[in-house]
Order: structure tokens, then C-alpha cells, then sequence
């Protein structure tokens, strides 16, 4: 206690030398406390006796560790646990490989490199449309051939829908099924069955 003190007041005769007394004889000199903190005192020195770090580092130790992290803990930081976080790098097993195109993608997901030449052939065909339609509505339904499908359709084709030819060969995986309707009419066989006849 008594050693903060003196300290305390050693800091604040420093201070008021720095402040007061070199603006008056301006003869600016650098602060004396820095060394104090850094070499020990000459007394010391001079009777030999064991250094005491305390005294001098009062509080100023104070945010070290004090105790050892255990090995388990190092590890648990370092690798992860299996129950919790697990930070190794390990196989993935989503991984599958396409049937189309042979590249792998991840389970549940589309392939890129199939979604890829649909997309290409999806901005043809909109390009295309927009050359012909330009931004006008339409009111009829909008069909799509290829090249070599326009004698595969009669007049009346022609006549209730918006043709735009594209001038290509239709590609292997886009089939005609593509444009047809998802609510169209299907007409359904039904016929009522006995309960005999369930069997």
C-alpha cells in the first residue's frame, strides 16, 4: 500500500515538473518515469538482493492465464466433436454423378452442367421471341418449332397459335412434352367396381 503511494506520488511530482516548470524555463525535458519502470532501482543493485516482481509490475500482470488448458480442451478447440462441431475435413457422400452427362453434382440438386445448356437454349428461344414479338402483347398462344417440325403440324396449328420458328435442330433432351400444358383436359376412363371385384 505504502508502495503506491510513493509511487503515486513520485508519477504526479513528474507530471507537474513536465507540465509547470518547463513552460516557465523552457527548456523542455522528457518525461523520467519510463526508465524507472524498465531498470531496477540502484539500491537494489547495490545490496544484491532477489529482484521483487511484484513491487515493481503492481497490477500489471494481472491478465495472464493462470491456469493450463488441459490437453482434451486443445483438441476440442482445435478438431471439433463429432457430437457438436465437428471441424475435420471429411468425405462428402451427396456427391452423385449424372445420368445424362457423366459430371458430378450434388444429391438433390440439378446438374450444372445439364441446367447450363438449358439456360443457353432457354436465352435463344427468348431472344428469338423478342425478335419476332418484340414487346407487344400477345394474344394468342405462343408455340416454338425447330427446324424441320413444321410439316408435322395441320393448319389449325397454325391458325390458334403465335408460331416462332427457330432455325436449329431441336436438341436431344427437349422434348415436345415441354410445351404442352400442365392443366390441359384429359379425358379419364372411369367405371364403377363391386366390392366382389376388388379382390
Amino acid at each position: 500500500m505504502a508502495g503506491q503511494m510513493l509511487k503515486r506520488w513520485a508519477d504526479a511530482l513528474v507530471h507537474f515538473e513536465y507540465v509547470y516548470l518547463n513552460a516557465f524555463l523552457r527548456q523542455p525535458q522528457p518525461p523520467q518515469w519510463i526508465p524507472l519502470l524498465v531498470q531496477p532501482s540502484q539500491e537494489l543493485i547495490h545490496k544484491n538482493e532477489s529482484l521483487d516482481i511484484n513491487s515493481i509490475f503492481d497490477g500489471f500482470l494481472w491478465g495472464v492465464p493462470t491456469c493450463r488448458r488441459s490437453a482434451e480442451k486443445r483438441m476440442m478447440r482445435k478438431y471439433g466433436s463429432p457430437q457438436w462441431h465437428n471441424k475435420l475435413i471429411l468425405p462428402r457422400k451427396d456427391i452423385k454423378v449424372c445420368g445424362t452427362c457423366g459430371h458430378y453434382h450434388e444429391e438433390k440438386c440439378l446438374c450444372p452442367n445439364c441446367y447450363s445448356k438449358v439456360k443457353a437454349e432457354t436465352t435463344i428461344l427468348q431472344e428469338q421471341m423478342i425478335k419476332e414479338l418484340g414487346i407487344n402483347p400477345v394474344e394468342k398462344e405462343v408455340a416454338i418449332v425447330y427446324q424441320g417440325e413444321k410439316n408435322q403440324f395441320n393448319d389449325e396449328f397454325f391458325k390458334d397459335n403465335k408460331v416462332i420458328e427457330v432455325e436449329k435442330p431441336r436438341p436431344k433432351w427437349f422434348s415436345k412434352n415441354l410445351l404442352q400444358k400442365s392443366n390441359a383436359n384429359v379425358t379419364i376412363e372411369t367405371s364403377t367396381i363391386k366390392p366382389h371385384d376388388l379382390g
